[in-house]
């Protein structure tokens, strides 16, 4: 149920304490007895003790997948780490397992069939980001078990848990099912991306060939490690979209300043500038306070929050209101319009926002270059929420720049176009998963959105529709900076590689037990 504008002002502060009050585990309507009956049973107690006897088996897994390269943007060790990753497949018993072109770095697709009653679609990226190897403490292509307090043991690599170490964890599990059980409890898509570190290009053009058969699925269950360094867990229910742009700005185009290269400062005297005009452009998008869009038509689609969301923001800023961005205060010093961390959390979820990624335009190195540059640019990103599309706001910015005055300013579409994504909380993998962080007495915090973007909504909007969620013990850190880590001896707040991979077969055992 989506309310009204009015409704959501004067929303019944009881209505949604009284959810609060109750915790994230109100949202739970878990079968009686279901813990005790699946979840302890004989059967997965034996995986589990496969898992642990194999623990130096599947540490060096997770190691020979991170050794090998695969960073997308340098084109380095991508098809050579697509065939490492079929050749898992096919340890799997996948009976299809196919390398997938597109017009950029191939995916892959791979089909695991149990004859099961549920079938899930599995998204794994397969790429990493660059990484300058002088500032890490251990190689990055090593994937060096070293020492890390608070925990123990923690492998050091570039993918450490973004997401490949992660992803091997995940095979480790499947495979624990198979070698105890025989076959694995559900029916498995798998399609791997390896540009989602570019923003997943071409990653509709790997499930194009598939998509009839992936709406046979039931849910986009992902698995891997959700805990923060203190022993928390996260959920997100769904992603903001995004839209990213350049704008270039030249006297070429312009018909005024330089017209083919930068020229003397001094002629700025009778000359027009491309650099400032670009600025004024800019300008004229948003407010003086420089957070309110002026675009017009930019808010216009946007849905406001349904009950359900509402209800879980309640319970989230209640529970941990303070806790939410402590990662963000590192870095802030003060909220937009001083904003308590509450409201700071409302806006973070609910609101669309239009950034600056970066703006050049001539000399930027050491000391002076007195030029009039003949160009400028600007990269920018909006972020999307419900029912904003992406097509949609790049014509709000084309309609705006045209009606202002600058027709001449270009708009080149960036990145692969990850639309906005959302997931209900009763669906029955969210529910699954929650029960499994019941049976161990680990409350998550659940988030209606997060902020980022992701190719989830390929799954999740049509035409496919799918119910998407991502769960699991364990834990790392660090993605896309140095020395990224993932736990493998945890301490008694954080899962260590053993208790992550039996958590991952609880969830598929939890869903795959899930009355429909």
């Amino acid at each position: 149920m989506t309310i009204s504008r009015k409704e959501f002002l004067k929303l019944s502060a009881g209505t949604l304490a009284a959810t609060a009050a109750g915790g994230f585990f109100s949202f739970l309507d878990a079968p009686a007895g279901f813990a005790e009956d699946i979840l302890h049973s004989e059967r997965i107690r034996k995986v589990h003790d496969h898992i642990a006897e194999n623990k130096a088996r599947h540490i060096a897994r997770v190691q020979e997948y991170l050794r090998q390269p695969s960073v997308s943007s340098w084109g380095l060790g991508i098809r050579e780490c697509a065939e490492l990753l079929m050749s898992y497949f096919k340890r799997l018993g996948c009976k299809e397992v196919e390398l997938v072109k597109t017009d950029g770095h191939p995916g892959v697709w791979a089909w695991y069939d149990a004859g099961a009653p549920k079938t899930l679609a599995y998204y794994i990226m397969y790429d990493i980001q660059p990484f300058d190897e002088k500032q890490w403490s251990s190689p990055p292509l090593a994937a060096n078990v070293v020492k890390m307090a608070p925990f123990g043991d923690v492998i050091i690599a570039r993918g450490a848990v973004n997401d490949k170490g992660a992803d091997a964890m995940v095979f480790n599990a499947l495979e624990s099912i198979l070698e105890v059980e025989g076959k694995l409890p559900v029916n498995i898509m798998f399609t791997c991306d390896g540009e989602e570190e570019q923003g997943s290009p071409h990653f509709h053009q790997v499930l194009a060939p598939y998509l009839d058969r992936l709406k046979k699925c039931n849910a986009l269950l992902m698995l891997g490690p959700s805990q923060d360094a203190q022993g928390g867990i996260e959920m997100a229910l769904g992603s903001k979209g995004i839209c990213s742009l350049e704008l270039v700005c030249s006297g070429k185009a312009w018909g005024r300043g330089p017209q083919h290269r930068p020229i003397h400062s001094s002629r700025k005297a009778i000359l027009d500038s491309p650099t400032w005009r670009l600025i004024k452009a800019l300008n004229s998008m948003v407010a003086a306070d420089g957070n309110h869009v002026l675009m017009e038509g930019y808010y216009d689609a946007i849905r406001l929050p349904n009950k359900e969301e509402l209800q879980l923001y309640q319970t989230l800023v209640q529970k941990s209101a303070d806790q939410l961005l402590v990662g963000e205060k590192e870095n802030a010093k003060v909220w937009m319009n001083g904003w308590p961390d509450a409201e700071a959390v409302r806006h973070l979820i609910f609101d669309s926002s239009l950034n600056i990624d970066g703006i050049w335009s001539g000399y930027t190195g050491p000391g002076m270059a007195t030029i009039l540059p003949d160009r400028a640019a600007a990269k920018l990103d909006c972020r999307l929420v419900p029912n904003q599309e992406i097509a949609a706001m790049r014509e709000v910015v084309r309609r705006h720049l045209d009606k202002h005055g600058f027709s001449d300013i270009e708009i080149i579409p960036l990145g692969g176009g990850d639309e906005w994504s959302q997931t209900s909380v009763k669906a029955p993998a969210v529910q699954a998963v929650l029960s499994v962080y019941k049976s161990y007495g680990t409350e998550p915090a659940i988030w209606p959105r997060e902020a980022g973007s992701s190719p989830e909504a390929q799954f999740t909007r049509p035409p496919l529709n799918l119910p998407a969620v991502y769960g699991g013990l364990g834990h790392g850190d660090r993605a896309h900076s140095h020395d990224e880590y993932i736990v493998i001896e945890g301490n008694e707040k954080v899962a260590g590689i053993v208790r992550a991979e039996q958590s991952y077969v609880d969830i598929l055992y939890a869903y795959a037990n899930w009355p429909v």
